[in-house]
This record gives C-alpha cells, structure tokens and sequence, in this order.
C-alpha cells in the first residue's frame, strides 16, 4: 500500500497554477515533487514545512523542492492561496544553474518568505503571467517560457536573500552542515516507512550517529530520532486522511511489528487513536 499525497498537479501535466483553501490536504503530505511555489492571499494556517511548525499569514510567499516536506494541520475559514506546481524537468536546468551560496541554505532553512507591498505585486504579476502560460498552444513555447520564469523567481528569492542578509554568510562547515541536513531531510522523505533506525541514515551519510545528532540539535533544535517520528506520524496521517486502508495494512507499509504497536505508537505522539483520528476527518 502506497500513501496518496495531495497533488496540486496531476500527474500528466508538467505545471499547474490556480487558488485553493489547502483544506482536503489537512493531515496528509502535500506532494512537492519538483517544485511547488505558494502564495497565501487571506486568512491564516498553521504548517509543518521540512519538519518545522511555521504559521502562515496573508502575505506569506512559500517556495519548496522535491526533497522538502509540507502538510497544513489547521487553517482559519477563510484561508486561501494561489499556487504553482511543477514536475521535476520543468525546474532542472533552472536548478543546476548557479545561485549565490547563501540561497539554499536559506531556503531550506527558512522557505517561508513574509512579501513587502512591493513584492506582493511583482508576485502578482508572476501568477498572473504564470495563467496565460498555462492557456498556450504551442507547447514548445510554454515550456520554454515556463523554465525562464521559474528561474526569473529563483534569481528574483536569491536577490532579496542577499539584500536582506548581505553580511551573513556560512563557512565551508556550515555549509557542508546543511548539506548534509538537506540530504537527511531527502532520505527520511524516502525511506521513514522502510526503517527509523538513526544508525541506518548516519551511514548513507557516512557520518556517525553522533555527528547527525549535533547537526539536528544545532541547526534544527530536533534529534534525528524526532525528527523521523514527525516524519512517520505524517505518513501514517496521510494514509489514515487519503486512504481506506485498514490498521494492518497501514502497519504493515510502514513496517510496524503489528497493529497495537502502531496504536501505541501514533497515541503517543499526537494524543488520539488513528481510528479516531481518521473518523475527525469525516
């Protein structure tokens, strides 16, 4: 059994652009696979964005990659946002090309961005140019225009990256640090449901255990072990929210030893039953 994450593109399509109020997403994983960029316009929310609880306000411009994780766990009546989502070769090449040091750091430390009045409008027009490209004919042209325009954001985030933080930079060994946090982060996201032993992680990063765990508690305020429960709760939320699969089933994929360990477990860390927490989404 394979947890559904809530797609804002269908799969067929490169892109996808429009508004949405998030709320069918509330308690499952919200598919970043590429890359997906949000832009809250009215109300409130509150977010785990790469494992870390943020509020999301009016204003609030969010920009996450496909080794990131996001999930709405409550929002206000009235919250909406605009969106842009897009598969992995529409973002490749605007990727691998050079940005400043401090960008990727930032952004995955922090890919939640409060816009100025001014920023707010050329956000605006970057949606709005982001609609008509999405109405075009000729497909060679839309693609074209597409990756021009994602990498345009890219250059846009990073220029203000540096305006608003010029003297901040990291060394080589913060640099390598959050290197090596942003790979952990990519190998939770794809194997949490296999293993949640830290040993396993630490090697595939040839690092030690100890090591791992000073870099999440300096830089994320988290042990790895936290981080992979947040992880699994996630996943199991997902599968509870998306999915009618039975306990079993659900324990099994996340290779629980049985059904009451599972139960123990999610009691545990969120203070409710799966079976109630799947009937409060109802």
């Amino acid at each position: 059994m394979q947890a559904i994450k809530y797609s804002l593109r269908p799969d067929d399509r490169p892109f996808s652009v429009g508004m949405t109020d998030l709320r069918e997403s509330h308690g499952g994983l919200v598919d970043t696979n590429g890359c997906i960029a949000l832009f809250v316009m009215a109300g409130c929310a509150v977010a785990t964005v790469n494992f870390k609880r943020r509020p999301l306000r009016r204003g609030d411009f969010v920009l996450l990659f496909y080794d990131g994780t996001f999930s709405i766990e409550r929002s206000s009546t009235l919250f909406y946002v605009r969106y842009a989502s897009f598969a992995y070769p529409m973002i490749e090449e605007a990727i691998c090309k050079p940005l400043s040091d401090r960008f990727w750091d930032v952004v995955y430390e922090n890919p939640v961005f409060p816009a100025t009045v001014g920023q707010e409008g050329l956000l605006d027009a970057w949606w709005r140019q982001l609609g008509w490209m999405e109405r075009m004919e000729s497909e060679a042209s839309q693609e074209e225009m597409l990756k021009n325009s994602i990498r345009n954001l890219l250059i846009a985030v990073d220029t203000e990256v540096m305006r608003r933080q010029p003297d901040q930079t990291h060394g080589n060994e913060q640099g390598h640090a959050w290197m090596l946090i942003t790979r952990f982060f990519r190998l939770v996201s794809l194997h949490c449901r296999e293993t949640r032993e830290v040993t396993f992680y630490a090697s595939r990063l040839s690092i030690t255990t100890t090591y791992l765990y000073k870099l999440c508690r300096k830089h994320l305020q988290m042990s790895p072990k936290e981080i992979l429960d947040r992880q699994t709760v996630t996943e199991i939320k997902t599968c509870l929210v998306n999915t009618d699969a039975p306990l079993k089933g659900i324990a099994d994929a996340l290779h629980f030893d049985d059904v009451s360990y599972l139960c123990r477990y999610f009691r545990r860390m969120t203070g409710v039953s799966p079976m109630d927490y799947r009937k409060s989404f109802k």
